[in-house]
């Protein structure tokens, strides 16, 4: 079969001196797409690895592909992880993973948030489009805020856990005006952090559990942050499986699936959830296009410890799609 990479490479592009310098940060590697690319010619694929850009379309049509691999997070706009998808139906190619609507709704963090929290714990949030009315009454400190459409942990900083109300509404605009965008602001929650995968259609199943856990901070004083991600050797520590009692465990299984589920997730997604002061889970996000670099990604780094190699991993998403589209693998 012919199989069409859809990707966004990170060696083409370079922040602006006035953009911030996570701005392409959720892009792969060269070395993450040759991978991928590999792992999938080892199931007797043929493929190719096309750039998400203004010539996707036509190089997508011209191409005369069979499938399309998706991990193109898009260039720009709240509607970017979208854009691919959206593109793949047009031309009528089947494509892994996520179909636009929930491409779009999870990208939109509280969006999101909505959309799960009627049977999935959420932090109390709120979302400020401007930087004209900060208002945080109601809202206990300490407080968490993130871009509320990036990926990747752009946006969120060690600074990004505000414990009092001073100074907090300049922190906010700042951020508002460094991404471009509206900002999310969540009561912060103290417990410890996980990662969850969970892969499948009809009867979706959570693939495991991966504890994220600071070296140097206590777990209270913990944010996932793009600090912590860059240096994760010296400052993260991963449990994979968790060190979580199985009631927490239970209970994360249940609603990682019905987020799953509530948002029509297909394939595959990670997402994240933190503990509260009662141990219980609280959800934060989700992403329908985790990372995959064989290295470092979160998804791949919990499936190593649950036994599963890359390329077990990527056959088991590749077979989701396919076996959905009623293709061959």
């Amino acid at each position: 079969m012919k199989l069409a990479l859809a990707c966004n490479c990170q060696n083409r592009y370079s922040a602006g001196k006035t953009e911030p310098d996570d701005t392409y940060e959720e892009f792969d590697s060269q070395e993450t797409l040759n991978s991928i690319a590999a792992a999938i010619s080892d199931f007797g694929h043929s493929v190719d690895i096309l750039e998400a850009d203004r010539t996707f379309p036509s190089a997508l049509a011209e191409g005369k592909y069979d499938f399309v691999f998706n991990i193109a997070e898009g260039l720009k706009g709240r509607c970017r992880e979208s854009l691919v998808p959206a593109v793949c139906e047009m031309l009528e190619i089947p494509y892994s993973g996520s179909d636009a609507i929930t491409m779009g709704v999870t990208l939109d963090k509280d969006l999101a948030r909505q959309v799960v929290s009627s049977k999935v714990p959420v932090a109390k949030g709120r979302v400020f489009y401007s930087g004209d009315k900060i208002d945080l009454s109601g809202m206990k400190f300490p407080i968490l805020m993130k871009p509320n459409a990036e990926g990747s942990s752009k946006g969120i900083r060690l600074k990004s856990k505000i414990d009092s109300p001073e100074n907090a509404e300049v922190e906010i605009q700042n951020l508002i005006r460094q991404y471009n965008g509206p900002v999310l602001v969540e009561e912060f929650i103290p417990g410890k952090e996980c990662t969850v995968a969970v892969l499948g259609n009809e009867n979706p199943a959570v693939l495991g559990i991966m504890e994220i856990a600071p070296k140097k901070l206590a777990v209270k004083d913990f944010v996932y942050s793009i600090e912590m991600k860059r240096d994760y050797k010296n400052c993260v520590e991963y449990f994979s499986p968790s060190r979580f009692s199985e009631k927490v465990i239970a209970a994360i299984n249940k609603y990682a699936v019905d987020a799953y589920k509530l948002l029509g997730c297909r394939d595959f997604a990670r997402m994240d959830f933190r503990l509260d002061a009662d141990e219980r889970p609280v959800f934060l996000e989700v992403n329908p296009l985790p990372g995959l670099c064989p290295v470092k990604s979160d998804i791949v780094l919990l499936a190593k410890g649950y036994g599963i190699s890359y390329n077990d991993l990527l056959s088991r998403i590749l077979s989701n799609a396919f076996k959905r589209q009623n293709l061959k693998h």
